[in-house]
This record gives structure tokens, sequence and C-alpha cells, in this order.
């Protein structure tokens, strides 16, 4: 799921909604567009994180944490799919997603060599809200019947930066860990 790539450092490997839409000049992300991607990382950033707790809490208050994560979780998952069932997604592609740049494959999303795009993300179906990033297309490749592009992205705020970061890390982190399980199975 997650390695090193041509396009440096860690990258995460997702199938997932993907929207292209042309614009006129790189660094187009708003204050207001920045804010939401902040916002949109944290939020599946938190649905993703465990219930840790410190040595010297007791047990039965772990318990009690654990049990109403829990419950938050199943409540959130109920809302995303309402949510879901009213929302028209764009078509899903297989994607790689560095801290500087995107790759997907796709028939559907077709894109050309120096065209500026920006991009809309669906990371995480409980949380129908996109990351939307934006950069130039610097390589198409014919992959079968479908096009592989590579985007490079425009920079973020330091602040959209580390985020993103975390969220490549903790799929890095994932896919080492299914990675292990495999291992452990056979």
């Amino acid at each position: 799921m997650t390695e090193t790539t041509e396009f440096g450092g860690l990258f995460c490997e997702v199938n997932c909604p993907l929207d292209l839409s042309l614009i006129k000049a790189r660094g187009t992300i708003t204050p207001s567009v920045d804010l939401a991607n902040q916002n949109c990382l944290s939020v599946i950033l938190g649905l993703d994180e465990a219930v840790h707790e410190h040595a010297d809490e007791s047990l039965e208050i772990s318990h009690d944490l654990q049990r109403l994560d829990f419950k938050v979780n199943v409540i959130l998952e109920l809302v995303a799919q309402l949510v879901s069932q009213n929302i028209e997604l764009p078509p899903s592609a297989d994607l790689k997603l560095g801290s500087h740049a995107l790759q997907w494959i796709s028939s559907e999303l077709p894109a050309q060599l120096g065209q500026l795009l920006q991009v809309k993300l669906y990371l995480d179906k409980r949380f129908s809200f996109p990351l939307t990033l934006s950069g130039q297309v610097v390589d198409v490749r014919q992959v079968g019947n479908s096009n592989q592009v590579q985007l490079e992205l425009d920079p973020q705020t330091e602040q959209t930066q580390e985020l993103l970061e975390k969220y490549i890390f903790r799929c890095h982190r994932r896919h080492i860990a299914r990675i292990k399980s495999d291992k452990d199975n056979n």
C-alpha cells in the first residue's frame, strides 16, 4: 500500500472517488479551501485514532472509553451512510498520493501533459468531503486500456502539509502492519 516512489518519499495507495477540473494558474487553492483541507484531514485522521490510555489509568475507565469510542464510530458510520446516499460521488480511481505528487490510473479521467488541474479526493467513505489539491500534469502513460497520470502538487500551507504527511505515514504504518499480519498467518 505504501512505499518509496519515484516522486519522492512515502505514498499512500488507495482507491477513492476522484474529481478533476482544469484551472488557469498554479496555486489557486484559496485560504478557505486550505482550511477545508485541514479540517478534512483532521477529521479523517481523528476517525482512525485509537484510544490510547496511560498505564496508570484504571482498566475500568479504559474499557468505558473504548466502548464509548466504538459507539461513536458506529454512529459516524450510520450518518456517513445516510449522507452518502444523497451525494453523488465522482468515479473512483486507483491512486498513489504522496506529499508532493499524485498519480492515478483511470480510463474515465483523462489528462494531458502540462495541464493544470484541481483534484478533489474523497479519501474516506465515512466522511464525504473532499481533499482539494492542485498541480500540473508532469507524466501521462498508457497502461493497458487506461492512462496513468502523474500530477506534481502545488505547495501546501505548513499545517496542511503536516496533516497530509501524517495521513500518508498512517497509511504506511497500516501497510506494514498488514504485511506482518499476512506473514504471521502463513
